[in-house]
């Protein structure tokens, strides 16, 4: 009885304080969940010029309609703020050049060595070839620039893992990314060597593997512009399909401003954040592609440039993430970081005068370390800056850790798609992959895919932890993570991430109660509303 009163008169002072404010649509009779703590769900939102003006229970909310109001019965659906992918990459491949592609994310030197003769017999000499490979090809030391070299020396090569850390190229392939026999590793990355310690063996991690020597030009220049506009917008119709409405991109391959003139040109209907990926050059001087972009560039009121990453180590699958303990089978080796904490405390410096947010990637347990001292030293108020870690799939989130990690103020931004990738590749140390640790201890858990944007599967990997069952969380958590925390990784909560009064209208209309269904059925999951900023950018036709 108490409840029904306090509803009434909540519904009153809805009704008072909206009197003359008619709403453009409303959205009513479903199970909405708002991923506000505070009150996780609604049954109706009044939404005008593209925010939400109010909510509450379907009744009340309808009394605000006007003659002119939309109004769309959920029919009992459930509605979810929409999906905000806190860490992924617009794909970027090579498109002048001739792509072999596999039936698995594994493929074995057999295979490429048979498809890559057969490909260079029939291409012009200097096409280039390209290829993804996975651990089998990326980890092989059979795989070389002379192995390569032996089945085409006509056409420039490059083998990239599909996780991005380890790239293989051939002679004629380091010729064309001008790519020179060195002493010395460019910052931020290494190559393999002969015994000479001079001559590439062809063989190139982290940086080097996709933008070597930081030659955005060479890279480029391999790419269509008319192909990547068409990709985009197909990529970002798929997204709306799925109720992504936001996407933290890290420009791994191009420029922001590169990615900025295509987004514009594509016209999309999408939130992208641009990350800037920033690199040392071999004088140790700082280099932040993008560095002097508005952070709303004119034209573009759903795009936004801000954030500075960092690469600071590898990760397990080739064995580059930076740990205490050496690997299996190799007992000296550690991993490496990519620079020294010296130089890594310069990077900090230099984003915080540029007063922009920083982002570590950071998969190896002493790297964690290492880098929790440095932001220690450094004496700032990190809590206010909100670094991000991307990953940590083998930080050691051990109660120290935690508790230092709690007092600076880092977002925590995981992957859930990773949960399956280090099976029988490497032994997990004991506190990998935390999740339900990370919010009991107070820490902001935000979800990025990294791989597959579908965020269902995500959900579902986050819900059930292949790796650690007791690292799971709930749909719920889940959701929130993807949705509020993640706008609260990009300093955008006061925006959205939840659905609630004044925030925008972006959400999703579920094809099913994804609180309810098994976990394994979240795959069969799709929006069947989406907007953005309250406009419809996808319908598939089943609400009236």
């Amino acid at each position: 009885m108490k409840n029904k009163l306090l509803i009434s008169i909540l519904s009153f002072f809805i009704v008072l304080r909206l009197a003359g404010q008619t709403p453009d649509l409303i959205i009513y009779g479903g199970k909405i969940f708002t991923a506000d703590p505070g009150e996780l769900y609604t049954e109706a939102l009044a939404i005008k010029d593209g925010r939400i003006l109010a909510s509450g229970p379907s009744a009340e909310i309808l009394k605000l309609a006007g003659q002119s109001t939309r109004r769309i019965d959920l029919s009992g659906r459930v509605v979810v703020p929409g999906f905000n992918d806190a860490h992924n990459h617009l794909l970027l491949n090579d498109l002048k050049a001739y792509e072999i592609r596999f039936k698995t994310m594994n493929p074995d030197w057999r295979m490429l060595q048979d498809s890559l003769a057969k490909v260079a017999a029939q291409l012009p000499p200097g096409r280039w070839i390209v290829a993804e490979i996975g651990p089998s090809i990326a980890n092989s030391p059979e795989v070389s620039r002379a192995a390569l070299d032996r089945i085409t020396s006509k056409h420039p090569v490059r083998l990239l893992s599909w996780w991005g850390h380890v790239g293989i190229f051939n002679s004629p392939g380091l010729k064309e990314m001008q790519i020179q026999d060195s002493p010395h590793d460019p910052k931020g990355g290494f190559y393999d060597r002969l015994p000479d310690g001079k001559t590439l063996a062809g063989k190139a991690f982290e940086k080097n593997a996709y933008n070597p020597n930081t030659s955005y030009e060479k890279v480029s220049a391999m790419r269509g512009e008319e192909e990547l506009v068409g990709k985009f917008r197909g990529m970002t119709g798929e997204m709306l399909k799925l109720g992504i409405t936001s996407y933290q991109n890290m420009c791994t391959l191009a420029r922001a401003e590169d990615l900025a003139r295509l987004w514009k040109k594509a016209g999309l209907p999408f939130r992208l954040r641009l990350i800037k990926w920033a690199d040392m050059n071999p004088d140790g001087t700082i280099m932040v592609p993008g560095r002097e972009m508005s952070k709303h560039p004119e034209g573009m009121p759903l795009l936004t440039v801000s954030g500075t990453k960092w690469l600071i180590d590898g990760t397990p699958i080739e064995q580059g993430a930076f740990n205490y303990k050496p690997y299996p089978g190799r007992k000296d080796w550690y991993g490496r970081m990519n620079y020294s904490k010296e130089e890594i405390e310069k990077a900090c410096r230099e984003a915080l005068a540029r007063k922009d947010q920083l982002m570590f990637h950071v998969s190896g347990e002493q790297s964690y370390g290492n880098l929790l001292d440095i932001l220690e030293k450094m004496e700032v108020d990190w809590k206010a800056l909100r670094p991000r870690i991307e990953h940590g799939d083998m930080a050691g989130y051990s109660q120290d850790f935690l508790d230092r990690t709690k007092k600076l103020g880092i977002i925590i931004v995981q992957n859930p798609t990773h949960f399956t990738s280090l099976d029988g590749t490497v032994s997990a140390p004991q506190y990998a992959n935390a999740m339900k640790t990370l919010l009991k201890n107070g820490i902001p858990l935000a979800i990025g895919s990294d791989g597959p944007f579908n965020p269902f599967l995500n959900i579902m990997q986050a819900a059930t932890h292949p790796m650690r069952p007791s690292e799971a969380l709930s749909v719920e958590e889940a959701v929130i993570a993807y949705t509020n925390t993640a706008a609260f990784a990009e300093f955008e909560e006061k925006d959205k991430g939840t659905l609630t009064k004044g925030k925008v209208a972006d959400l999703a209309v579920l094809s099913q109660d994804i609180f309810k269904v098994p976990l394994p059925a979240l795959m069969a999951t799709q929006s069947v509303l989406t907007l953005v900023g309250g406009k419809v950018v996808y319908d598939a036709g089943v609400l009236k």
